[in-house]
């Protein structure tokens, strides 16, 4: 008995200070200077579990069966990130790796390229990022054997979402799901399909851009990618032709090709549909990405132009307000940052902006918002307030 304890002593003594030498894996920590004198290629392939999320394992893309934590039951997620002129570690991947592993117990692969990705010369760093993907194939290739090729999801950023293309390109598109999160601009542009990112290159491609009609960081669509994670408002892509017909309420309608809209993010994680329409995500530079939509209609007298905005406060019966403002046509899609259930009033507030000169007055015979109200005076500069009146209740009035 005592000669069995003598060597549980020396076993755990032996693997505690085992332990205590061992350092986890960590993403590649570059500098400018690594940018300014140029990186050769070299890539880690980093796995994370829930039973390993803040110790990383070095996958050997030659034998992925000696691998400890690589379980052949779990989906797969590919995360690739794209050009670092800096060198630094992206400041979103932990996230992303993060809030997957709450969602389901992934096999998660950070594909860490930082040595090659990391130069200021951009042509340099576009040749490294295509000699990434023969690495990853081969890495692929022995998973085929234990693992279906649909339940693998790759995410790319930047370069990273043609990284991802290419290799599901190498899969004739049986790949599960791409997710391109700005994909790169520059040598990729208006290229051909088997040269770039394609909706092809797996059995659902999802990409979500900078707008063009406002000036967006380059990692905006990753962090409204976070937020589809992180919250539940359920960020909705509409089919639509255009920013401005969707801003105009022309595009509040899911029947897309008989198949829901889609949800960033979590909700389809292997959700397969394939689509070749615009799809707008209207959102806003605030934490959440969260916005919800009421379509306003607004009817008025006025004959000539009154140029302005029209600044809408709704409170529900709970005394909580909420505020938005339009300046366009008299139908558009008001966004607000909190949804209400039970309306108690509307306030509008009509401007013109000018401080001085007469104060005008808008005329409005009808509006609708959700809840219908006819017949109203807006003073410039003065809310006008009133308890919303259901549509059906105004029509039964009328007959």
């Amino acid at each position: 008995m005592c000669s069995l304890k003598i060597i549980l002593i020396k076993c755990f003594f032996y693997l505690y200070f085992t332990n205590l030498g061992q350092e986890c894996p960590k993403f590649t920590d570059l500098n400018f200077g690594n940018a300014v004198i140029g990186t050769d290629l070299k890539v880690q392939l980093l796995l994370y579990t829930r039973k390993n999320k803040d110790c990383a394992e070095l996958l050997d893309e030659h034998n992925i069966t000696t691998s400890t934590h690589f379980n052949v039951t779990k989906n797969i997620v590919v995360i690739i990130h794209g050009y670092r002129f800096t060198g630094s570690p992206p400041i979103w991947i932990d996230t992303i790796k993060n809030l997957l592993l709450e969602k389901q117990d992934f096999n998660i692969i950070i594909v860490d390229w930082n040595r090659g990705a990391t130069t200021v010369n951009y042509f340099s760093a576009v040749s490294s990022a295509k000699k990434v993907v023969p690495i990853l194939t081969h890495l692929i290739d022995q998973m085929l054997n234990d693992v279906a090729v649909d339940s693998i999801y790759m995410i790319g950023v930047s370069l990273g979402a043609h990284i991802a293309g290419f290799v599901g390109k190498t899969y004739n598109g049986k790949i599960g799901r791409i997710t391109g999160l700005d994909p790169a601009g520059p040598l990729f542009t208006k290229k051909l399909a088997n040269e770039r990112l394609d909706h092809t290159d797996a059995q659902f491609v999802d990409v979500i851009h900078r707008s063009s009609y406002f000036k967006c960081d380059h990692q905006r669509s990753v962090f409204l990618y976070i937020s589809s994670l992180q919250h539940d408002c359920g960020i909705t892509a509409y089919p639509c032709e255009s920013y401005k017909d969707y801003r105009n309420g022309k595009c509040m309608s899911c029947n897309f090709k008989s198949l829901p809209c889609p949800i960033v993010g979590k909700s389809i994680l292997f959700q397969i549909i394939c689509f070749g329409e615009f799809l707008r995500w209207h959102s806003i530079v605030y934490r959440t990405f969260c916005l919800y939509h009421y379509s306003l209609d607004i009817i008025t007298w006025n004959k000539s132009t009154r140029r302005g905005f029209i600044n809408i406060k709704i409170t529900d019966n709970s005394g909580n307000t909420i505020e938005s403002r339009i300046n366009r046509q008299t139908k558009i899609l008001a966004g607000f940052y909190l949804d209400f259930g039970n309306i108690s009033t509307i306030g509008l507030t009509f401007s013109t902006r000018s401080t001085v000169g007469p104060k005008y007055k808008l005329r409005v015979l009808e509006m609708r918002i959700q809840l219908c109200r006819y017949d109203l005076i807006l003073v410039e500069n003065i809310e006008t307030s009133f308890i919303p009146v259901p549509c059906y209740e105004i029509n039964m009035q009328d007959n």
